[in-house]
């Protein structure tokens, strides 16, 4: 029996290097929540959250309430039932109204790794594979002119040659001829695959359609796939897109959660589904994402929100156990300005690699650790 002693509540911020722009928002800060739990035996282990309204359904200051509630009701019980710790956090869902993704991944990355090192295994362990599956990697490009985005291309080339990068992903704007213009020129600097995300930035799907067959006319298979192009939820538009389009199309946004992904998957709605565990709620969650959509041949992939190293040590070792992942976008903490962790998991031969060692493989810096011990001033929200 292992029983969970404490749980410390924190908020992350940290600005990034320079301002990241999606269809519909620009990012200048990273506004996280770290938590940590201890066990009765002094193990611990640490989780985040990183919510966004509209993507993952929460505000930041929800997932401080909801941890808030959960340590209430999970102080004192035993962590090695996953399945009944979720069932606890379901109940409070339905206890007090207050729902957040974000929170119930940062408690399971946490559960995992805390019960990790009690057994003295990796996470992609405790998933069932022995040795975890190699899945390549992208570094991904925000909205900007098209002279900037070559210059960060060619920086990501310099930078990561030795990580063997042979992905990169765009953020598309929505607007089809700069779009078009923007990827052709990526194309001729970066001589290996691409991947696009629209999110959400095409209302009009025949246009959507019409813009990606253009890029595969240009640029072809080195395209390897494109997301959620339409605003989410528009079931009929993603599927009108996936029908039309050369590039296959993957659901994020509408694909959030366990049901989300299942009515995209039922509808054939989409070629492919972006697990993103920050809305998923958790491993727990993204694992039952993964396995209906392997019932139904769907294609995989694994993302991340604006993340430190520590969930993204949580993504790498959970693509890496999954079947049917053909891609991750994990690359977040790479080009923050400040790692919260001793050592990010290794980026080489253009994928992010889990190691064999207890839980999610990594440690937090002894400045964070001083922190959260209590040896630095720094308030904890609980």
């Amino acid at each position: 029996m292992v029983v969970l002693k404490s749980i410390k509540i924190f908020k992350l911020d940290i600005a990034l290097r320079e301002p990241f722009r999606i269809s519909f928002q620009t990012f200048t800060h990273l506004n996280n929540v770290l938590i940590t739990l201890t066990s009765t035996d002094n193990i611990s282990s640490c989780g985040e959250a990183a919510p966004f309204k509209p993507i993952t359904g929460d505000s930041r200051e929800e997932a401080i309430r909801f941890l808030q509630l959960a340590a209430g009701r999970l102080i004192g019980r035993d962590i090695r039932d996953l399945h009944e710790l979720h069932m606890i956090l379901s109940e409070l869902e339905h206890d007090s109204g207050l729902i957040s993704q974000t929170a119930k991944t940062a408690l399971d990355t946490a559960f995992l790794c805390l019960i990790g090192k009690i057994e003295n295994k990796p996470v992609f362990k405790l998933l069932g594979v022995s040795k975890p599956n190699i899945v390549k990697n992208t570094l991904t490009i925000g909205i900007k002119s098209i002279q900037d985005t070559v210059r960060t291309v060619k920086e990501y080339m310099r930078d990561f040659s030795e990580s063997g990068l042979s992905r990169i992903k765009l953020k598309l704007a929505g607007d089809s001829e700069k779009d078009i213009n923007r990827v052709i020129k990526v194309a001729e600097v970066f001589d290996g695959e691409l991947t696009l995300d629209a999110n959400q930035g095409y209302v009009d799907p025949e246009i959507a359609a019409r813009t990606f067959n253009r890029m595969y006319e240009e640029i072809g298979e080195r395209i390897i796939l494109i997301e959620e192009p339409c605003p989410k939820g528009d079931i009929d538009k993603l599927k009108y897109v996936k029908e039309h389009s050369e590039i296959p199309i993957f659901a994020d946004e509408s694909a959030a959660t366990f049901e989300d992904a299942k009515k995209v998957i039922e509808h054939e709605a989409a070629d492919g589904i972006n697990i993103k565990l920050q809305k998923a709620g958790g491993i727990y969650w993204g694992k039952k994402i993964a396995e209906l959509a392997n019932d139904y041949n769907i294609k995989l992939m694994t993302g991340c929100m604006l993340e430190t190293g520590i969930s993204i040590a949580a993504g790498v070792n959970f693509a890496s156990a999954m079947k049917g992942m053909i891609n991750t976008d994990l690359d977040s903490d790479l080009t923050l300005p400040i790692n919260i962790v001793e050592k990010p998991l290794p980026f080489q031969n253009g994928a992010r690699i889990p190691i064999d060692k207890p839980g999610l493989g990594i440690s937090l810096r002894k400045e964070i650790r001083d922190i959260i011990n209590g040896t630095l001033s720094l308030i904890p929200v609980f």
